[in-house]
C-alpha cells in the first residue's frame, strides 16, 4: 500500500533518467560550441578536478574527459614552461577573491607544438569550502599569430630604410612612415590626405605617368626610377614600386608604394667613375684616360697625316727624398708638382700621373711638319724641367726638382696603337736616366729594335720555362779549410737555338714582368727536390735560392713554399732564401710576417749583396735574418783598397755582434780569402773554389760525407 508522501515523490529512475538526458543535452550542446566547457573544482586540500569537460578537450589537449575527472594533473602537464607560474597565479587569484579568471597562456602539445589558449571562468565556492569554476577554454593561436604578424609589420613599417606610402583608392595618402618623412622632407601631418602629386618633379611627361596608371591597371603593379622633388626643392633619383591592394571582390582598397633614395648611389658611382679616369692623389688623368685620349688623337692625326706629341716625364732621384724626408713630404711634392705642371701647359694638353713619380703629357694639337712638331715638344720639355728647377714648393720650402723627359711624335707606322707611343716615350725616357738625367731625349726607331728584341727573349723564355728548358747549377761555399758546407743555387738557359743563355742576359728582363716569378718557382722547387736527394743519401749541405722581390711580395708566397717542400720533403732547415736589402723599403710589416712564418718552419734567410742597397741596420736588427752575403765589388779590391777593406771588416764586425753567418761573394784569389780568413770566420764562394756547375756535375764531385 503507497503512502500519501511516497505517492508524491518522483520514481529514482525517473529522475535518474532525466538527468541523463539532460547530461546528453549539455554534451551535445557543449559539441556545437567552439572550445572547451568546463567545470573544474579546486578542493581544500589543494586538489584538482574537472567534474565536467567536454569531447573538444581531446582536440584541444589530446585528452579524454574521464582522464581528468577525479584528477586534473594530466591537463596541466601541457603548459608552456614560460607561461606555468603566471597561470597558476591567476588562478589563485581568482579563488581567493572569488573574481573571474581571465587568463591567456601556451601550451606545448606533443604534434602542433605550441598554442595559445584562452580561458574565461566564474568561480564559486561551495559549502565544503572547495572553489568550483563554470567556464570555458577557446584556442586563440590564430589571433595570436595575427596580432604578432600585424606588430612586426609595424615595426618592419615603423623601421625600414625605404619609404613607404599608402594612399586610398583615390590615390590621397592615408600613412607614410619614418623613412619617407627621412627622405623627403615632409612631417607625416603635411602629407596626410595630400596627393602624392606634392612630389612631383616635372622631369616626367604626361606619357610617363600615363604608363604608370596603365602598368597598375594590367598587372596590379610598377616598377622603375623615378625623379621626385624633397620639401626643400632638391630634385633626386628614387627607385619605386606601386603595388595594387585589393579586397576578395577584386575592387582596389590601397596603392602602396615603396622606394629608395638613389642620392647617394648615384654619387657613389660618379666617384667609381672619377676614380677609374682619374689618380686618386693628384687627380689628374690616369693611364686609362691617357690612352684613351691617346687614341683618339692618334687616330686624328693618322686620318689627317699630321703629327702630335707625347713626353713622359721622371723625376729624378725622387726616391731619395722619399727616404730622406717620409711619403707624406713626397705626395705633398707629387701634388704641387702636378699643380705645377698643369698651370705651365695649354688647356688643351693633357696631364695624367702614370705611377709612383711618372707624369705624361699629350700635346694633341695636329702639326703637317714633323720637325715643327718635334721642336714643340723640345720646347715644351724645356720649360716644364725649368718649372720644376724654380716653382715647386711645400710649407714654403723651395724644392729644386729636375726631371728625366722622353719625347715621342706619332704616328710612326700605320699600325702603332697608343700603347705602343706610349712605349716608345717610354724607352726615350729610359734613355734620358742612362745619360745622367735633366734632360730630354727623343725616340730613335733603333730603340723600337731593342724592345722588340727583348719582347722576343721575354716569349721565348716563357715558352722556355714550360718546355723545361732552365737548368740547375750549382756553386759551391766551402769554410776557411777548404770544406764544402753549402752552395748557391743559380739558373741557366738552355736555348734550342742560341745555346746556353747566362742568367744576365735573361733575368733583368724576367726581372720587369712576373716572369721572374715563374723562374723563382721553378728554382724554389728544383732546390727543393735535390735537398730531398741529398738527405737521402746522407750528403747534408745547405743550400741557398735567390727569391725576387716581385715572388716573395705575392700573396701566395708562403704557401707556395710551404707546397715546394711538401711535395718534394725537402728539410726546410737545409733551404736558405737570399732576398736583397730592397725588399724591405714597402710594407716592412708584412714582409717581417712573411719572413717569421717562414723562419718558424726552419727557413733560414740570407741577406744578399749586403752593403751595396740601402744597408739600414734598424732594418737588419728587426729582420729574422740569419747569414749576410758580402757583395763581389767589395771583395774585388779588399787587398789592395783601403776603403774597401774598412768596409768589409765592418760588415764582419756587425755580423759578430749580431750573430750572424757571413758568405763572400767573388772570392777568386788566395790572397782574397787569406784577408777574410784573418778577419773572422766567413764562408767562401767564388771561382778560386769553384765555378758554377750543372747539378749532375756538382753532385758527382760531392763527397758522400758531405
Amino acid at each position: 500500500m503507497t503512502t500519501e508522501f511516497e505517492g508524491k515523490q518522483p520514481p529514482r529512475n525517473s529522475m535518474s533518467a532525466k538527468l541523463q538526458r539532460s547530461h546528453d543535452l549539455l554534451v551535445k550542446l557543449s559539441a556545437q560550441v567552439p572550445g572547451i566547457i568546463f567545470q573544474f573544482r579546486m578542493d581544500r586540500d589543494g586538489h584538482f578536478s574537472f567534474p565536467f569537460i567536454s569531447d573538444a578537450v581531446r582536440e584541444m589537449y589530446g585528452l579524454t574527459p574521464e582522464q581528468v575527472r577525479e584528477d586534473a594533473t594530466p591537463f596541466f602537464a601541457f603548459r608552456h614552461p614560460e607561461d606555468a607560474d603566471g597561470l597558476a597565479t591567476s588562478m589563485l587569484e581568482s579563488a581567493r577573491n572569488l573574481s573571474r579568471w581571465h587568463h591567456e597562456y601556451r601550451l606545448v602539445l606533443p604534434k602542433l607544438g605550441v598554442r595559445w589558449r584562452l580561458g574565461d571562468a566564474q568561480p564559486e565556492k561551495q559549502k565544503d569550502g572547495s572553489i568550483l569554476w563554470h567556464g570555458f577554454i577557446t584556442d586563440i593561436t590564430e589571433r595570436k599569430q595575427s596580432e604578432e604578424r600585424r606588430r612586426l609589420n609595424a615595426r618592419v613599417f615603423e623601421t625600414v630604410g625605404e619609404a613607404i606610402m599608402v594612399t586610398d583608392p583615390q590615390a590621397n595618402i592615408v600613412a607614410v612612415n619614418p623613412a619617407f618623412c627621412r627622405i623627403t622632407g615632409y612631417s607625416e601631418a603635411e602629407v596626410l590626405g595630400k596627393n602624392p602629386r606634392i612630389l612631383n618633379s616635372n622631369r616626367h611627361n604626361k606619357a610617363f605617368h600615363k604608363g604608370v596608371w596603365q602598368s597598375l591597371h594590367d598587372y596590379g603593379e610598377w616598377a622603375g626610377e623615378i625623379w621626385n622633388r624633397r620639401k626643400n626643392g632638391e630634385v633626386f633619383p628614387e627607385w619605386q614600386t606601386i603595388s595594387c591592394v585589393k579586397d576578395p571582390t577584386g575592387k582596389v582598397t590601397q596603392y602602396v608604394a615603396v622606394f629608395s633614395d638613389l642620392s647617394e648611389i648615384r654619387k657613389a658611382q660618379d666617384a667609381a667613375e672619377h676614380l677609374s679616369w682619374r689618380d686618386a692623389l693628384t687627380g689628374l688623368a690616369n693611364r686609362a684616360l691617357f690612352l684613351r685620349q691617346l687614341g683618339q688623337s692618334l687616330a686624328n692625326a693618322h686620318r689627317e697625316g699630321r703629327y702630335a706629341d707625347v713626353l713622359l716625364l721622371d723625376l729624378d732621384r725622387f726616391k731619395d727624398i722619399n727616404e730622406a724626408r717620409g711619403l707624406a713630404l713626397g705626395d705633398a711634392l707629387l701634388k704641387a708638382v702636378a699643380e705645377c705642371l698643369t698651370q705651365i701647359l695649354h688647356p688643351d694638353d693633357l696631364l695624367a700621373r702614370l705611377d709612383s713619380d711618372e707624369f705624361a703629357v699629350l700635346l694633341p694639337r695636329l702639326t703637317a711638319d714633323r720637325e715643327i712638331a718635334g721642336r714643340e715638344a723640345l720646347a715644351v720639355a724645356e720649360k716644364l724641367r725649368e718649372a720644376l728647377r724654380t716653382r715647386i714648393e711645400v710649407d714654403a720650402e723651395h724644392f729644386p726638382l729636375d726631371a728625366s723627359i722622353g719625347i715621342a711624335l706619332f704616328p710612326e707606322s700605320a699600325q702603332e696603337t697608343s700603347s705602343d707611343v706610349l712605349r716608345q716615350a717610354d724607352m726615350a725616357m729610359h734613355q734620358a736616366k742612362a745619360a745622367g738625367g735633366g734632360c730630354a731625349v727623343f725616340f730613335e726607331a733603333t730603340m723600337g729594335q731593342t724592345i722588340r728584341d727583348r719582347y722576343r727573349v721575354e716569349r721565348e723564355l716563357r715558352l722556355g720555362i714550360d718546355d723545361g728548358q732552365l737548368r740547375l747549377y750549382l756553386q759551391p761555399q766551402v769554410d776557411a779549410t777548404g770544406r764544402q758546407v753549402g752552395a748557391e743555387a743559380l739558373v741557366r738557359w738552355q736555348h734550342p737555338e742560341r745555346g746556353l743563355v747566362p742568367p744576365g742576359a735573361f733575368i733583368p728582363l724576367a726581372e720587369t714582368s712576373d716572369l721572374i716569378v715563374a723562374v723563382d718557382r721553378w728554382m724554389l722547387g728544383a732546390v727543393c727536390r735535390l735537398l730531398a736527394r741529398l738527405d737521402a743519401e746522407g750528403r747534408v749541405l745547405r743550400v741557398s735560392v735567390n727569391i725576387s722581390p716581385r715572388h716573395f711580395q705575392k700573396d701566395d708566397f708562403v704557401d707556395e713554399v710551404k707546397r715546394q717542400l711538401a711535395a718534394s720533403g725537402a728539410d726546410p732547415l737545409h733551404l736558405v732564401l737570399e732576398v736583397t736589402e730592397g725588399l724591405v723599403i714597402d710594407n716592412f710589416s708584412e714582409v717581417v710576417a712573411k719572413m717569421n712564418l717562414l723562419s718558424s718552419m726552419g727557413i733560414h734567410f740570407s741577406m744578399d749583396d749586403f752593403g751595396t742597397g740601402y744597408s739600414s741596420l734598424a732594418y737588419l736588427k728587426r729582420l729574422p735574418i740569419h747569414e749576410l752575403k758580402i757583395d763581389k765589388s767589395f771583395i774585388d779590391d779588399v787587398t789592395t783598397e783601403p776603403n774597401d777593406a774598412a768596409l768589409v771588416e765592418t760588415i764582419l764586425a756587425v755580423a759578430q755582434h749580431l750573430h750572424l753567418q757571413v758568405v763572400a761573394e767573388g772570392v777568386e784569389t788566395q790572397a782574397q780569402a787569406d784577408f777574410l780568413n784573418s778577419h773572422g770566420q766567413v764562408i767562401h764562394q767564388g771561382y778560386h773554389f769553384g765555378r758554377p756547375e750543372p747539378v749532375e756535375a756538382w753532385l758527382a764531385q760531392l763527397p758522400s760525407g758531405a
